[in-house]
């Protein structure tokens, strides 16, 4: 018995490992840290495929969907609807379907590049920039669009820049982002200030929150591109009324992507670019951000968050990612969940709980969906295992994977990749009506191995969920 080993993964919902994002090859985790993942849920209790994506009813080319929507509001404004904007458009948009008719989508005179959308007071408002510049929308949600109702209606409008504008509400005040400034709107008074606040030069304003009765503004310092930034995040009286800034926290030679609000916690999405996979999650806490997880990819936006299951759900290079746990007694982890679609992505919301997502490829093919079903593109590797006793190396008799009950047409598939991956054995199928224990024989000499799994064989509609898999064998000269 001394010279034989068991060897269990389980816990899936731990996620990432703590270095994958530096080293696919990472032995640094715990039985159910994963070193890569591609579209699988980990967010309850056993591992299974992430969700696949189903396009809403008019949500391509073909029908409402012509270019790539930028923006979703992530609630509702009335009975199964809500909207979003594109670079030219404002789109109306349920839980199953894109309006093609009934005045949508609007084509908003002079956009160019549509920005976000805001609720506020029984009113949408739609930013967006121009060739020249940048307006407000308003739409009563009657029948009633007036496109330049920024510099034609409220007192005390100014030019607007061409820029970012993230957009926040509470009560009857609306915050915007004006490049470097800070943008203040009283729905009482219709006044506004679209610079409100001044941040200085080389500065844009990323995203605002408001949370425990203060607005929170993300504000990137630097040259743009690919250059380093400077990042700040402000806390600023919730009455909006005065010019001083109540707090700040640096953030430090870090890029900010996103804030958002979960149970009065605020997390941050920034990026450190002094490295590959230099973007994090964290947490503010007094005058510090506190980092939870590393990603690797690109850095999400503020229109490409929301909540779903008590986790942050974002957008990286195309793919959708969770952070965070479904249930306050597990861990706060990273996984990546689902795949975004077209390459490139816009908005990510969850209006009506279940994630949608827009994207593009880039040419000529556009496309709304949300999650629906199962995907089959998905495969999970554990953290490297070393299995060396002093000069013995071990040989690996067997793998005992246990899954829930299985239906018809469920399957996954497990192979072993030994010595850092440079060799793979064969393919076993976890698969069977009615099964739930599999057993397969490998007898295979190594000095490591993972365990890789494979569900691109499965099926879009049952589920192949991993509860444990268990790996025996023994030393051998």
């Amino acid at each position: 018995m001394e010279n034989r080993f068991t060897i269990k993964l389980k816990n899936f919902y731990q996620g990432f490992a703590p270095l994958a994002h530096l080293n696919s090859l990472t032995e640094k985790g715990n039985e159910g840290n994963a070193s890569a993942m591609a579209n699988v849920d980990v967010l309850g209790e056993f591992l299974t495929q992430g969700p696949g994506l189903a396009d809403l009813t008019n949500g391509t080319q073909a029908g409402a969907v012509s270019e790539l929507i930028n923006h979703i509001l992530d609630v509702a404004v009335s009975s199964d609807a809500t909207y979003g904007i594109g670079a030219t458009k404002l789109f109306k948009i349920s839980s199953t379907a894109v309006a093609n008719s009934g005045g949508f989508p609007h084509t908003i005179t002079g956009a160019t590049d549509g920005e976000s959308v805001a609720y506020l007071k029984g009113n949408l408002y739609y930013f967006y920039n121009k060739a020249s510049g940048a307006d407000i929308g308003k739409y009563d949600l009657a029948s009633t669009f007036d496109d330049d109702w920024g510099s034609t209606t409220p007192t005390g409008f100014a030019a607007l820049q061409k820029a970012v504008h993230p957009s926040a509400t509470k009560e009857d005040i609306m915050m915007f982002g004006n490049g470097r400034y800070a943008g203040v709107y009283f729905a009482n008074e219709n006044t506004i200030d679209v610079d409100k606040l001044d941040f200085g030069n080389n500065t844009e304003v990323a995203d605002i929150v408001f949370s425990s009765n203060q607005w929170l503004i993300a504000v990137n310092s630097g040259i743009t591109g690919t250059n380093r930034n400077y990042s700040q995040i402000y806390a600023y009286d919730g009455s909006a009324t005065s010019s001083l800034l109540s707090d700040e926290v640096a953030i430090g030679l870090q890029k900010i992507g996103f804030l958002f609000q979960i149970g009065g916690i605020v997390y941050v999405a920034y990026q450190d670019l002094s490295f590959t996979g230099g973007y994090k999650i964290g947490y503010l806490t007094g005058r510090k951000i506190e980092p939870l997880v590393h990603f690797t990819g690109s850095l999400p936006n503020f229109a490409q968050k929301s909540l779903y299951k008590n986790t942050i759900i974002f957008l990286s290079s195309g793919l959708v990612y969770s952070a965070g746990s479904v249930v306050g007694e597990l861990p706060f982890a990273l996984s990546q969940l689902a795949d975004g679609g077209y390459a490139t992505c816009g908005a990510l919301a969850a209006p009506f709980g279940t994630p949608m997502i827009a994207s593009t490829d880039g040419a000529t093919n556009f496309r709304l969906a949300k999650f629906n079903g199962y995907d089959t593109a998905c495969s999970w590797r554990s953290v490297i295992v070393p299995v060396v006793e002093g000069k013995i190396s071990g040989y690996i008799d067997y793998v005992i994977v246990r899954t829930s009950t299985l239906e018809a047409g469920a399957r996954c598939d497990l192979k072993l990749e030994l010595d850092d991956a440079s060799s793979t054995t064969d393919a076993y199928q976890i698969t069977t009506t009615g099964k739930r224990k599999h057993t397969f024989n490998i007898n295979k000499q190594c000095d490591n191995f993972r365990v890789f799994l494979d569900w691109s064989n499965g099926s879009a509609s049952k589920a192949c969920p991993i509860k444990e898999i268990q790996v025996g064998g023994h030393y051998k000269e």
